[in-house]
């Protein structure tokens, strides 16, 4: 007789009913894929992320019209849709070294399965990774490039160059973009406090990235399970704001996404247009951090998080950026005209949500100086192992991801650095100019 419903359990010997089985395989990683896209926003993308503080602050043209805004609005547009989404999200991240990013794991790529190395890798390979290598070398017939390169020892000098120069570039992007994305955060304060002063914004910004990387030293996953719900926040509210601003100042800004709006803007302004793409291009600072930084995530979760949060935040916050300065113009005299991009950020922000937004923005800068410390820190690890960087200290900081690394003396060097940069230009129009002029 049965005395209840129906239970389908198996049971094991004494009755005791059997543990339910455990989730899929793909279940587990889909969770921490998502995890792992979650954490990468407070140290992948905090540079690409947070470059609306300072993007238009940067630019300057004597008597910018509404088809102006709109050509720069599309060459925003399409310079993270084609860079961002096509180059990194779509090409780079799959031309990983065994999950390292950035440009010496493309280099160590080429030596390997190429003779285009100068000098002998200390790389110690796993024996499956050795294995790997020794089929590819048997099985593959390498291309008249290939064989160039092999043939030339110039060519692979000129490469080995390339290289490093790209490496370069990636450390300088780390000196500048911390100075100038906290410079103009805290350069918010200037506005409703008439009495702070510039060398007072530029020690505050100096004493904040010093705190930031005194903290290096525990680790990219400490610092980013602090870091990731700010720019979790940043990137939910700056959007808003952007919406905000589309539907109450320009509601049809998004016609700019037409190209013809580019060729227009430079058929009409002619040199001073070519000036000011060195401006425009700072909207997609950081974004080479989505490939250096691949060490310590994972591809997919990189690319989660960039086409689901950071690209439409960045998308929408430049728009209602646009819209908000060319409704500026409206309420500027012909004299003043070429003064609309000044604290272009903070015009763009309501009244009533200021100081909240005042902090998150300050908070959200210096995140935006993790991204570039910690893809440095992954190039210089990369280029010690290839024997072309001198030997400094390497330190692992986690036991599962073996990319998550901490260099001390590189910490230290990129701290005077920063340092020495804000108190040297002592504005983020100044370093903007170095940087992208």
């Amino acid at each position: 007789m049965s005395t209840g419903a129906h239970m389908d359990l198996e049971a094991e010997p004494g009755g005791v009913p059997a543990a339910a089985p455990p989730p899929p395989a793909d279940v587990g990683n889909v969770r921490k894929d998502l995890f792992l896209a979650y954490k990468t926003l407070g140290v992948v993308f905090g540079g690409l992320v947070t470059s609306p503080l300072y993007v238009f602050s940067t630019m300057h043209m004597s008597s910018p019209t509404e088809a102006d805004f709109l050509g720069i609005y599309s060459i925003m547009f399409w310079t993270l849709t084609l860079i961002g989404v096509v180059k990194y999200a779509g090409i780079a991240l799959n031309a990983d070294d065994h999950g390292e990013g950035g440009t010496f794991a493309m280099y160590s790529l080429l030596c390997r399965h190429a003779n285009m190395g100068i000098l002998p890798s200390k790389r110690v390979y796993s024996a499956e990774e050795q294995l790997l290598h020794n089929q590819s070398k048997t099985t593959k017939t390498p291309s008249n490039l290939g064989k160039f390169f092999e043939r030339s020892l110039t060519a692979r000098r000129v490469l080995l160059f390339m290289s490093i120069l790209g490496m370069c570039m990636l450390i300088g992007d780390g000196v500048l973009t911390p100075a100038i994305s906290v410079l103009s955060a805290i350069q918010g304060l200037r506005a409703p406090f008439p009495a702070v002063t510039q060398p007072v914004v530029a020690f505050l910004s100096a004493a904040i990235l010093i705190g930031l990387f005194l903290v290096q030293k525990y680790g990219t996953s400490k610092v980013s399970f602090l870091f990731s719900p700010i720019m979790a926040a940043w990137t939910f509210t700056t959007p808003m704001v952007g919406i905000y601003s589309i539907f109450r100042y320009y509601p049809g800004i998004f016609k700019a996404t037409s190209p013809h709006y580019i060729v227009h803007f430079f058929l009409k302004n002619k040199k001073e247009g070519w000036q000011m793409l060195g401006a425009t291009v700072l909207a997609i600072t950081g974004a080479e951090a989505m490939f250096a930084d691949l060490g310590h995530f994972s591809k997919k979760a990189i690319q989660i998080a960039f086409l689901s949060s950071v690209y439409p935040s960045l998308i929408l916050t430049y728009a209602g950026q646009t819209a908000c300065l060319i409704n500026h113009l409206k309420d500027t005299d012909q004299e003043n005209i070429g003064k609309v991009f000044d604290d272009a950020f903070y015009k763009f922000i309501p009244r009533p949500v200021y100081w909240p937004m005042f902090v998150i923005a300050t908070l959200a800068a210096i995140v935006a100086s993790q991204s570039l410390i910690s893809a440095t820190f992954s190039v210089i690890k990369q280029s010690v192992v290839l024997d072309y960087f001198p030997r400094v200290k390497v330190v692992h900081t986690s036991d599962e991801n073996e990319g998550e690394v901490y260099s001390p003396e590189t910490n230290y060097i990129l701290m005077v650095l920063c340092v020495g940069v804000i108190l040297g230009f002592g504005g983020g129009q100044a370093i903007g100019n170095a940087f992208g002029k």
